[in-house]
This record gives structure tokens, sequence and C-alpha cells, in this order.
């Protein structure tokens, strides 16, 4: 039988360095404490943020319903690394006339983004001690685009939407549509490899707005 000790306290001890040798915190009650993975990720500086469109300057997304080789925001995951899927966030400013709104996330391999905006990822760390190895791009074309081969793992829309224009008006529509890996219970991992990422739809009649998509990124020989 083994015992497990560590030192009770909410306090606990701090080092300069990493390979210390450091003792487990916990309650006097016998309670240990231990940092949640993807917090521990962000400490390491391993956690990073796409977007597409900033501040008061929204992207145009794909026109119509979803075209699967037009990608409204794309992350290409090279070899020898592994992203895992955090948060899809999409706010749309505008819808345009009176269509069907879709949005959708998705995995998988085998495809190819067209022409687009480059989007640089963000560590949510301030010191920024890794830089991210995915490519992504915003509100890409049709053109040379080819689908994902994988699995969706957010879906969501309106079955009918328009853009509000009459200051005032009674109206409300649904603005914002977010996946989030704590509800859903899981995390969409993606193994880097040609081809390989995670692709974000968000199709309206005349569509604007943000995508925001937070993602831990580790070296592939972590998990693999």
């Amino acid at each position: 039988m083994s015992i497990a000790e560590y030192t009770t306290g909410i306090q606990p001890g701090t080092f300069d360095k990493d390979d210390a040798f450091s003792k487990i915190q916990g309650t006097r009650d016998g309670a240990p404490f231990s940092a949640d993975w993807v917090l521990a990720r962000c400490l390491e500086g391993r956690v990073f943020v796409a977007n597409s469109g900033t501040v008061t300057s929204p992207a145009s997304f794909g026109a119509g319903s979803i075209a699967e080789q037009e990608m409204d925001l794309f992350i290409s995951v090279p070899s020898g690394t592994t992203i895992g899927i955090l948060e899809v966030a999409i706010k749309m400013e505008t819808f345009g006339t009176d269509a069907i709104f879709e949005c959708m996330a998705k995995t998988g391999t085998g495809g190819t983004v067209g022409v687009g905006t480059s989007v640089t990822p963000r560590n949510l760390r301030s010191d920024a001690p890794v830089t991210s190895l995915c490519t992504i791009t915003g509100s890409a074309t049709t053109s040379s685009g080819v689908a994902l081969t994988g699995v969706e793992f957010f879906r969501d829309g309106l079955a009918r939407a328009k853009t509000i224009t009459t200051f005032g008006s009674t109206a409300t529509l649904k603005q914002k549509f977010v996946w989030n890996h704590k509800d859903a219970g899981y995390v969409p991992v993606v193994v880097g490899g040609t081809g390989t990422g995670c692709a974000v739809y968000a199709a309206a009649q005349a569509g604007t707005g943000f995508i925001t998509v937070t993602y831990v990124e580790v070296p592939s020989s972590r998990i693999t």
C-alpha cells in the first residue's frame, strides 16, 4: 500500500525554475489541490486565440448556405504539432436580408484552404514564450479550397435571419453562437499533418462578424 503525503496550506511554495522538487498542496481535511490541465497549459504559454475580424472591423463570411470548401476560418496544423479546440465563438454583426443562417465547426484531414486573410494567433500568456506553429486563414474563397473529411463537432443557426436596421425595433435576434469544451465535455484533438486542421463556417445571405477560436497547442510527441 502506498501513502500520499502533502503539505497543508492555501499558499503553495513557489519556484523560479523547472524541474525543482515541490510538495503537493492540500487542505487540512485531506483534499489535495491540483491545477486544471488547460490552466497549466495557459501558464506554460501554450494556449492561443485566433481572431477573424477585430475591434470594429468585422470579417466577411461566405454568402448563402455553407460551402465546405469556403472556410470562414481555417487552422492548418502541421506535422509534429497537435492542437485541442477549447472554444469557438461566432458573433454576427450583419446577416443581410431574410435567409437561413448556419454556423458549423469541424476537424479533419485532407483539406485545403483557399485564398483569404492571414490571421496571426495570439498567446494568452502576455510574454508569449511559445509561438504557435499553426497557419490560420480567415474569410477564404472557394478558389482552390478543398473540404475537410472529418467530424462536425459544433452546429447552430437560425431558420430565418435578417439584419435589423431600424433603431428602436422590438425585434430580437440571437447574434452570438458559442461552443465550449467545458459545456460539451470533450475536446476535439487534431494531430497535425498535411491537410489537417479545423474549419469554422458562418454562412448567411450577406454575413459579417467576428470568429474567435481558442486552442491549446503541444508537440505531438507529448500524446503520440
